[in-house]
């Protein structure tokens, strides 16, 4: 499909890549990955010829068709939503007004052969691109990505940003392109509408480059990973867990091959020194120094280890419980968002919210964070408690016409500015880096300052809004593990489900006016919510049984069905621990932190499922005793 050969870029003078020999075949779905900067986004944009490279070429098949998401907002126009998504398919509009003035003519000359003829031909193409259904797979698309039905015939331009890219992503899947090319689609979804997109893309048949920087979409949607890393690019078959294995594999066969390469060239030069003057070996000599010449050289692979270093202040003793929600109710002219609300959150809490679109979510971490009031009721704060709020669109408060300096220097007036500068420097802004201002910074630069000056003083309670939006891999991870660390309370929003489950210790799910509590993390409440539907049905499947005077026996039947799929189950999860604990006390694995680290939490959410499972097992085979005693 697409070929670059030799393919070279460089951007404001700093080289990109060099030298890329990469093939994307039909079929291939290429995870694009690597730190902000690394020129991701516009090789991505090569690959569309959306942007120019500097030597080298690009063959493409010229029967593809492409779609393109580029990481900016749309702006709107007056089209409806369901308008402007199918406007692409301006040849069924041609087809529509042409069907339409030869059905005229048909009125006025029903026994026209060459006008019936050309309708039927029409009909024939009309139905083959898609014609009859194209509203209906719009209406679909558009309800997966979290639009009402009351929202389709809605302007565009009454839509915010992110909206309108969801917009732009629903018009390219519906046109069904041979390959799509999307740059970063989850930073405008929510966790309901990127679990859609994820279902949707594993069943689409065709070709996807993404970048993302979310691991468990990644893992999801893609079966191969492209790396950007020390201007070079490497391919990887696999998901994104995959490619983690594999890369410190192939790190390693890299580096061999440099160290024996490296070796080989340091024997034949020191040949050639030797021997150089002498005319006895004055044909080898020269042989060497072609042979030399020739040599493919192994580029030597000195690693950016820069990340952000980040410490969140930990706040002093908090009181027990930091805030509440008592008969809380929001509403927004008719639309009823919460109705008698009683939530609390307490010390050491790390809350994740979830739920559709639409919910509450953002509303619920306003209303904590004081920037709106409710519509009625109260919230209670805990005495002399502090709070900070990272906004989901947060980026967009900071002041285009600030430094990065300046911006903290407004934030904290008693930092000197060696202190400013050194604080900078855990976020990666160093030397005259601080002095750049806010409008010249790419969406990754401009979420680390969001985080610095959020970050700059110890409160009690973290309010955050996807956190995450922009970040690369590292600093995400980052991210985590300080959030892991602070002391003190959050409550989070984010589609990251990997991210979640890393620093939740309790999920609420929002929704129908409320909220309900699960002491767990994201896979724990999805397991929970998905285990009580399934017992809700074994229930219902009793009821129906009983008054079909077939008793029990039906509804055993699916119980014991359950349950000796429970017994596969725990028995594989058994497995699965031993094995990641062998890893573990592997000696050979004791300075691999990221696969330890990896094994560990495996194995904390094998034991919550295992867990479940045991107590599910013991609450079916009482049902069982019941029915059987009756």
């Amino acid at each position: 499909m697409i070929h670059l050969d030799n393919l070279s870029k460089a951007y404001n003078g700093n080289l990109l890549f060099s030298k890329v020999n990469i093939s994307i075949k039909k079929g291939m779905r290429v995870g694009l990955v690597g730190a902000n900067g690394t020129g991701k986004t516009t090789l991505l944009r090569i690959l569309i010829g959306e942007d120019d490279f500097d030597s080298g070429g690009i063959q493409k098949d010229k029967r593809i068709s492409i779609g393109y998401l580029p990481q900016e907002i749309i702006s709107g126009t007056e089209s409806t939503v369901l308008v402007e998504v199918q406007k692409s398919f301006f040849v069924l509009k041609d087809i529509e007004e042409e069907l339409n003035s030869l059905h005229l003519e048909l009125n006025k000359n029903p026994e026209n052969k060459k006008i019936i003829k050309k309708i039927g031909e029409l009909q024939y193409q009309y139905e083959a691109e898609g014609g009859w259904s194209i509203e209906q797979d719009a209406k679909k698309i558009l309800s997966g990505l979290g639009f009402s039905e009351t929202q389709f015939n809605k302007k565009l331009n009454t839509f915010s940003g992110g909206w309108r890219m969801r917009v732009a992503l629903a018009s390219i899947l519906l046109k069904k392109p041979d390959i799509i090319f999307l740059d970063e689609p989850t930073n405008h979804l929510d966790l309901d509408a990127t679990i859609w997109l994820e279902n949707f893309l594993t069943d689409w048949k065709g070709s996807l480059v993404l970048i993302s920087h979310d691991r468990t979409f990644l893992d999801k949607s893609v079966n191969h990973i492209l790396e950007i890393e020390l201007k070079k690019l490497f391919l990887f078959h696999g998901n994104y867990s995959a490619y983690i294995r594999e890369k410190s594999s192939r790190k390693e066969q890299y580096m061999n091959a440099y160290n024996n390469q490296q070796k080989e060239i340091k024997e034949t030069e020191r040949f050639i020194e030797r021997f150089r003057y002498k005319n006895t070996k004055a044909r080898q000599v020269q042989s060497k120094i072609k042979a030399l010449n020739k040599m493919d050289k192994i580029e030597s692979l000195e690693e950016d280890n820069r990340q952000m270093k980040l410490v969140i202040p930990n706040p002093g003793r908090s009181p027990l419980k930091i805030i509440s929600c008592v008969d809380m109710g929001k509403s927004y002219g008719e639309n009823l968002v919460f109705e008698k609300l009683q939530f609390s959150v307490e010390r050491n809490q790390k809350i994740g919210l979830v739920g559709h679109n639409g919910a509450g979510k953002s509303t619920l971490l306003k209303l904590l964070a004081g920037v709106i009031e409710p519509s009625t009721g109260k919230i209670e704060r805990g005495s002399n408690i502090s709070i900070s709020y990272y906004a989901q669109h947060q980026l967009e408060s900071l002041d285009e016409n600030d430094t990065i300096y300046e911006t903290i220097l407004k934030s904290s007036l008693d930092l000197s500015e060696t202190d400013i500068r050194t604080y900078l420097g855990s976020f990666l802004f160093s030397g005259d880096d601080i002095d750049k201002y806010n409008k010249v910074l790419s969406g990754g630069e401009k979420a680390r300052v969001a985080l610095a000056r959020m970050l700059l003083k110890p409160v009690d309670l973290l309010l955050l809004d996807e956190p995450t939006n922009h970040l690369d891999m590292k600093s995400r991870s980052v991210l985590e593990i300080a959030l892991k660390n602070y002391k003190g309370s959050i409550v989070c929003i984010s589609h990251d489900r990997f991210f979640l489950n890393q620093i939740i210790n309790v999920t609420c799910d929002v929704g129908d006016g409320g909220v309900k509590i699960y002491e767990g993390n994201y896979d724990y409440f999805y397991w929970k919510k998905f285990n009580d539907v399934n017992l809700k049905s074994v229930e219902k499947g009793s009821q129906e049984v009983g008054r079909t005077n077939q008793n029990s026996y039906k509804e055993n039947k699916k119980i014991k069905n359950r349950l000796s799929w429970i017994k596969r189950r725990i028995q594989k999860i058994e497995g699965l621990i031993d094995s990641a604990r062998a890893i573990i006390q592997d000696k050979n694995n004791i300075d691999n932190f990221q696969l330890l680290q990896e094994k560990i939490e495996n194995i904390e959410g094998l034991e919550i499922e295992y867990l479940s499972l045991l107590e599910e097992d013991e609450q079916l085979n009482d049902k069982i005793y019941n029915n059987q005693n009756k």
